[in-house]
C-alpha cells in the first residue's frame, strides 16, 4: 500500500453531525478498481456512543442502521455503554482488546518516566499490527454481521480509529477500493476535530481517578487521539507475512466468493 494517499479533494469526506457522537461517518462513496462507487448510507463509522442524548435518537434512527458491531472490550462497554432500545437495539458485541493496549494505557497513566510522543507512536503501531494479526476470530463476527444484514451496517470502537479503522479498511478492500483510497479513508479521522478534547479529558479524569496531579503532553495526546500511515501499513504487512495477502486473510475471516459477490452487489452502485 502506498503511504501517500491521493489528494482529500479527490475524495468525499462525509462527517456526520449528530450530538454526543464521535468521529461518526459515512464511508461509501470511494470509486472501485472498476469503475465502481460504494453506495453512500449503507456503511458506517464512529466511537463510542455512550454520549448521543435521548432527544438525538431520531437522527441516529434515520441512519437506518441494520446492525452495530461494537469492538470495545468489556471494560469499556461497561463503562461507556450504548444506549438501549430503540435504534440501538441491534448492537451487537465483539469485544477486541489488544494486549499491547494494556501496555500502552499503563503507560500513559504513569506520572514520572513517560515516553515521547514518538515512542507512543511505536506503540500504536505495534497495537495495529496485533489487531490484524491476531484478532481474525473477531473480525469473522463483524463480516458475517455484513454479510447478513440487508440495512445499514456501523463498526465502531471507543475513538473509531484503531479496530474500527482496521475494520473498515478491510471492508473498503474487499469492495475492490484501491489502495491509496482505503488509506485516504483511514486517514480522515485526523479531521475529526472533538477526537482531541475527548481524549484529553479522559485521560485528566483517569489520573484524577487514580489519585494523580499533573499535566498531559498535549503532542501525546495528539498520537492517541489520531492515526498515522504507518500504522496502517504495518497492519496490512501482517496480513501478507501471516495470511499471503488480502485474498487469504478474507478467507481466514470466512468470505467466500459469493460472499464477496453477494457484498459488491448490495454495496457497490
Amino acid at each position: 500500500m502506498n503511504s501517500t494517499p491521493r489528494s482529500n479533494t479527490e475524495h468525499p469526506r462525509r462527517f456526520i453531525k449528530l450530538e454526543g457522537s464521535i468521529n461518526l461517518r459515512d464511508f461509501g462513496g470511494y470509486k472501485t478498481h472498476h469503475g465502481q462507487t460504494v453506495k453512500e448510507g449503507l456503511l458506517f463509522r464512529c466511537g463510542a456512543m455512550n454520549d448521543i442524548p435521548d432527544h438525538a435518537f431520531d437522527d441516529f434512527a434515520k441512519l437506518d442502521i441494520g446492525v452495530i458491531c461494537d469492538l470495545r472490550s468489556h471494560e469499556e462497554a461497561e463503562t461507556s455503554p450504548t444506549p438501549e432500545g430503540g435504534p440501538f437495539a441491534c448492537r451487537v458485541h465483539i469485544p477486541i482488546w489488544p494486549g499491547s493496549s494494556t501496555q500502552f494505557q499503563e503507560t500513559a497513566s504513569k506520572e514520572t518516566q513517560r515516553p515521547s510522543p514518538d515512542q507512543f507512536a511505536e506503540f500504536m503501531a505495534r497495537v495495529t499490527r496485533e489487531i490484524a494479526r491476531d484478532h481474525v476470530e473477531a473480525y469473522k463476527k463483524l463480516m458475517r454481521e455484513l454479510v447478513s444484514t440487508d440495512k445499514g451496517f456501523l463498526l465502531h470502537c471507543s475513538a473509531g480509529k484503531d479496530r474500527t479503522g482496521f475494520g473498515a479498511a478491510i471492508i473498503l478492500t474487499l469492495l475492490g477500493v484501491d489502495h491509496d483510497t482505503v488509506m485516504h479513508d483511514y486517514l480522515v479521522t485526523n479531521e475529526s476535530g472533538d477526537l482531541f478534547e475527548r481524549m484529553r479529558t479522559r485521560m485528566l479524569q483517569n489520573l484524577k481517578d487514580q489519585g494523580i496531579s499533573g499535566k498531559i503532553d498535549d503532542e501525546i495526546i495528539k498520537v492517541m487521539s489520531g492515526v498515522r500511515a504507518e500504522y496502517l501499513l504495518g497492519a496490512f504487512e501482517e496480513i501478507d507475512t501471516h495470511y499471503g495477502g488480502m485474498s487469504g486473510y478474507l478467507e481466514e475471516v470466512g468470505i467466500s466468493a459469493a460472499d464477496q459477490k453477494h457484498l459488491t452487489e448490495r454495496l457497490l452502485a
